[in-house]
């Protein structure tokens, strides 16, 4: 009795609620619901009890109980659907049947209906859909209802009692239920709701099939009519508004719609030729390839039977749209899945409904037919042989081709750029059918684009003349083809058939490309035909293993032509060209080096790169030819271990003659060697030559004078060293104390190389740090010093050496400091001579009495979290190529340790106290991401004006990475509103003369500010603009003047930020 009572005082409450005047559902409703469910769930309470409750709520004039009461049974429709015996579900079934009518509860009517439909016999199925497309005005309701009817056809139309849905719709009439149904949903507009239109469309094809008598002819003939309504969302044009929340994409939308178009094979007549009208390279190529994407899904779906007779048209609108450059273009769409429409008509060429019709088609195509007349009228030379420049055709059985071959031309220019017209189309159309499948490829490269190479007379030979006027043509022929093939090669790589669609025509492939790479070959500019030769060079060299190349000959002149190209001479060539070309030549090499063709690469190091090392000597270092190949040998090495461990071994030997003879000219080559993103010894090597290479090394440079030491040899020494054996390493290190006093420099290099797991004794290792720290030199001395310091520390904990921390004044110092906290920074150490160290340069920056100890105190807390260029030397030991390892997040983990001491101090001091702490997390947050370094947690924006008007005109000027920093905290501060802290609202408009001042002082500063410091000050002073009004109104004449005055500057990025500058505030000076 008490669950009754409460059953009906959550009726009450609920529909009492019928009174506000929103629709919203509060808690009370939810929790009045969710215990009306519940009683009928636990059987409390009977349904047929819950609607005698409701009769007066039901029964109601005014629209408002109506639909709470409606919506109570919905509720329960939901969860309690697989519960209530067979009575309940018909009279709810019955119930919400009637009330689908009722617009004011025609939504909750359809979801309980749409809830009890798995439960539903055919009766009731029968009488919801005759309410709902009879008795319903669909389009008159509002979206949300809408859309809550189709979800509720959808359910019917899905389920096992599809026909009686269809027979409902039309009471047993089937015409009366297509007229209906279209009726209800057609012209809809909002895309949630089409979304669902798409899905009945899919869906009505089997219910009229188990329609019954005539269901199926009916459907049968009134196709055009229903065709008609889903083709008028095609093609789609719909783009999702900003900041959009219902998240509908163009291609989900057009997807559906697509599904739509191909529900039925009835629909063929109509559906393809208007799919192929928006094959309309006009259009753009998002709805091209939408077309593209429906006559596939039409293929696939009606089959290949249906599809046979549309096969010409289809062809027709293909070829036309190959030819167009939007064929070529990515889809518009913000979508990873987005590509190009030539990319989806390839793979029509090889679906299984074509039969293989589309792929004769285009190869047996009149355009291709053209290109085989053109290049035999070229490569016949035909303004000599027909003076009346009749076409070549004519004397033919076929007759004349109708110009395409560009025959009959008035001049040689018109005839040449006719007939690169004619061959440009075909070869777009040979490479769409190359990237289908290796097959198609191996018969458009074997069948096709032989006998056209044929016809234009190129040798099959590898060093053939290439001497035809068709040359040139050729090019362009088989450049897309052959592009096409790498395609689809690359994507059938795993596959388990392979074979070799270049096959017998490598040769006469491999020779025509290099001879335009060579430039060779006449075209319109000269390094158009090098670039196309360089680019089929490279294609050539991508194939994977087993589909490319298929002759060792090739292989072996692929490569050679290759290193050929790279050190050509051309006269008249610019610098520019000569860039692109060296650059294209290496990254063809490159792609040779790193395929997963075996000879190829066997034939590229005996090849290629043995020509490339005999580039290399001691004597010729400076020159171009040398610069070029220790240029392509590094990038070979990046790529290739086998290759590295030659490269290794042969620098080795080339710098180590440099040294012995005292030449100057091994810079670039140790720079090649150490550079840390691809030097030859940053990876390491693996062989025993390679590593004996870099022992043999470092052992010539230990016996050497250390007067005659140079920097570039500490960074190759300690390469080699990190890449000696262990055996080796250990040798050396034991040799560290002897050479820490003889010559310093050479001990520096050693103590960085060395792994983790040396061996040596931690007396020896701390004695030679204390010597070397002792030592005196120059500014380099002193970072390769701290270089060796930092690395002990990083590596070997058990290495207990204290740095020296007297004078922070020194330089020497500040480097040492600065290399042991990055060092413990890394390994994120947290021991107590961590947190010393850190304490003691904290303490220093109060040091009022020696602005030079704080300076030197805040550089060295700013290296923990990385060193600048200028000081790239410091961190030799600490990189990944010398044996260091960084634990993830270190230096996020040292600011949020340190950072929140150093803004507390600063916001407690005054002075020069405040600025020296402010100062040093600045630098300390150059190390981290702006987010991180301006969440609320730190509060550090307010201290940044002060900080950037000391480091302008004030005693920090100078500091260009400070600098640097403060910028990018304010630019990111103004410009993502993410970053701004609730708590300080305001402190950023408190603070915004200051800045701007700043910022406007640095963007000036052409003599002291570097070209990024500024742009970036004037990248921010646009992010200023965005403060409120009131805030800015003080400082806008300044700003804008900078900006004026920036326009100057000499740097290119300063004046189009400075240009962006002066829009953003010239109108804030026209502001009222």
């Amino acid at each position: 009795r008490r669950r009754t009572m409460a059953t009906r005082d959550a009726l009450a409450a609920f529909c009492a609620a019928s009174a506000r005047d929103d629709d919203a559902t509060s808690l009370a409703d939810d929790v009045a619901l969710a215990e009306i469910a519940r009683a009928i769930a636990d059987g409390a309470r009977a349904v047929l009890d819950v609607v005698v409750d409701l009769e007066g709520f039901l029964t109601a004039t005014e629209p408002k109980p109506r639909a709470r009461a409606t919506e109570i049974l919905a509720h329960v429709a939901e969860e309690c659907a697989m519960t209530l015996d067979d009575r309940a579900v018909r009279t709810l079934s019955a119930f919400f049947a009637s009330r689908l009518s009722d617009f004011a509860s025609t939504a909750s009517a359809a979801r309980g209906a749409e809830a009890l439909v798995k439960r539903a016999n055919a009766e009731a199925i029968e009488a919801t859909s005759r309410a709902l497309f009879a008795e319903c005005d669909v389009q008159g309701l509002r979206q949300s209802d809408r859309e809550a009817c189709v979800r509720l056809a959808i359910e019917m139309l899905r389920s096992a009692h599809a026909g009686a849905c269809a027979r409902g719709a039309g009471d047993g009439e089937p015409n009366e239920a297509l007229a209906r149904i279209i009726g209800a949903f057609d012209g809809e507009k909002d895309p949630r709701c089409v979304l669902g239109l798409c899905e009945v469309w899919t869906l009505l094809p089997g219910a009229f099939e188990r329609f019954g008598e005539g269901g199926k002819a009916v459907y049968e003939e009134n196709a055009e009519e229903l065709y008609d309504v889903a083709a008028s969302y095609f093609p789609v044009s719909f783009k999702p508004p900003r900041g959009d929340s219902i998240k509908i994409s163009r291609r989900q939308l057009a997807e559906a719609v697509e599904r739509a178009m191909t529900a039925s094979p009835t629909f063929a007549p109509w559906a393809v030729a208007h799919a192929l009208e928006s094959l309309n390279p006009e259009l753009g190529p998002g709805k091209m390839a939408d077309a593209a994407r429906a006559v596939r899904a039409m293929g696939e779906r009606f089959g290949a039977s249906v599809m046979e007779e549309y096969m010409g048209i289809v062809w027709q609108a293909m070829r036309a749209a190959l030819a167009h450059p939007n064929a070529t273009k990515m889809e518009e769409d913000d979508d990873v899945q987005a590509t190009t429409p030539m990319a989806v008509m390839t793979t029509m060429f090889a679906s299984e409904f074509t039969r293989g019709a589309l792929a004769r088609a285009a190869l047996t195509d009149q355009c291709v037919r053209d290109a085989e007349v053109t290049l035999r009228r070229m490569a016949n030379d035909s303004s000599s042989d027909d003076v009346d420049g009749a076409c070549a055709m004519e004397t033919s059985d076929e007759g004349c081709c109708g110009g395409g071959c560009g025959g009959g031309s008035k001049s040689s220019g018109e005839e040449a750029a006719r007939g690169k017209l004619v061959v440009a189309t075909a070869s777009r159309v040979l490479g769409a059918v190359a990237a289908a499948t290796p097959t198609l490829a191996h018969e458009v490269i074997h069948g096709t684009l032989k006998s056209l190479l044929d016809a234009a007379k190129i040798p099959r030979e590898i060093d053939g003349l290439h001497s035809s006027k068709a040359a040139y043509l050729a090019l362009i022929l088989a450049t897309p083809a052959l592009g096409g093939a790498l395609d689809c090669c690359e994507r059938n790589a795993e596959s388990s058939v392979h074979m070799s669609v270049l096959d017998d025509e490598s040769e006469r492939l491999v020779g025509l490309f290099a001879d335009a790479a060579l430039g060779k070959i006449e075209s319109p500019s000269f390094d158009e035909g090098i670039v196309l030769g360089l680019a089929g060079l490279h294609m050539l060299c991508k194939f994977p293993y087993r589909f490319g190349l298929a002759s060792a000959e090739s292989r072996v002149a692929v490569a050679s032509k290759l290193f050929d190209a790279m050190m050509a001479q051309h006269e008249n060539e610019s610098e520019a060209d000569i860039e692109v070309r060296v650059e294209r030549s290496i990254d063809a090499l490159v792609a040779a080096a790193s395929g997963a063709d075996a000879k190829l690469v066997d034939a590229m190091s005996t090849g290629a790169v043995a020509r490339l090392a005999d580039k290399v000597t001691v004597t010729n270092l400076q020159t171009v030819e040398a610069t070029r190949a220790i240029r392509a040998l590094c990038a070979l090495a990046a790529v290739n271990q086998m290759i590295r461990n030659d490269v290794a071994r042969l620098f080795c030997g080339v710098v180590r003659d440099a040294i012995e003879i005292g030449s100057p000219n091994a810079e670039d080559l140790v720079s090649a060697m150490c550079r840390d993103d691809d030097g030859v010894l940053t990876r390491f090597v693996s062989s025993d030559e390679a590593q004996r290479a870099c022992a043999d090394l470092t052992t010539f440079c230990l016996a050497r004078d250390p007067a005659t030491t140079a920097e570039s040899t500490v960074r190759v020494v300690a390469s080699a060293v990190a890449n000696c054996d262990d055996a080796t390493q250990a040798r050396f290190a034991a040799e560290a104390v002897a050479l820490s006093r003889e010559k310093p420099l050479m001990a520096c290099a050693v103590i960085c190389g060395l792994r983790p797991q040396a061996a040596f004794e931690a007396t020896h290792m701390v004695a030679a740090l204390d010597e070397l720290t002792r030592s005196r030199g120059d500014r380099g001395f002193s970072m390769f010093v701290a270089a060796a310091v930092g690395s002990a520390t990083h590596k070997f904990p058990s290495v207990d050496f204290a740095p020296p921390m007297e004078d922070l004044t020194d330089e020497r110092t500040t480097f040492v400091l600065g290399a042991c906290l990055r060092a413990r920074a890394m390994r994120r150490d947290d021991s107590s001579p961590s947190d010393a160290l850190v304490s003691c340069l904290v303490r220093a920056l109060d040091d009022s009495s020696s602005p030079e100890a704080s300076r030197g105190a805040a550089m060295a807390l700013s290296m923990a979290v990385g060193f600048s260029a200028a000081h790239r030397d410091i961190g030799l030991g600490l990189k990944s190529s010398t044996h260091a390892s960084e634990k993830f997040l270190a230096c996020q983990r040292f600011f949020t340790k340190v950072a929140p001491t150093l803004i507390k101090g600063a916001y407690e001091a005054v002075g020069a106290k405040r600025l020296s702490r402010s100062y040093a997390v600045v630098k300390l947050a150059s190390g981290v991401a702006p987010s991180v370094a301006l969440s609320s947690q730190f509060n550090l924006f307010p201290l940044l004006p002060d900080v950037l008007h000391a480091l302008t005109v004030g005693t920090l000027a100078g500091d260009d990475d400070a600098v640097r920093a403060a910028l990018l905290l304010v630019g990111a501060r103004l410009a993502e509103p993410a970053l701004y802290d609730a708590g300080s609202e305001g402190a950023t408009e408190q603070n915004a003369v200051a800045l701007i001042d700043a910022l406007c002082a640095i963007a000036t500063a052409t003599s002291t500010m570097s070209m990024e410091c500024r742009e970036h000050a004037l990248d921010a002073l646009v992010a200023a603009s965005t403060l409120k009004f009131s805030a800015v109104y003080p400082s806008r004449r300044r700003a804008l003047d900078a900006a004026v005055v920036a326009c100057d500057d000499p740097k290119r990025r300063v004046r189009r930020a400075a240009a962006r500058a002066r829009q953003v505030w010239l109108k804030l000076m026209t502001s009222t």
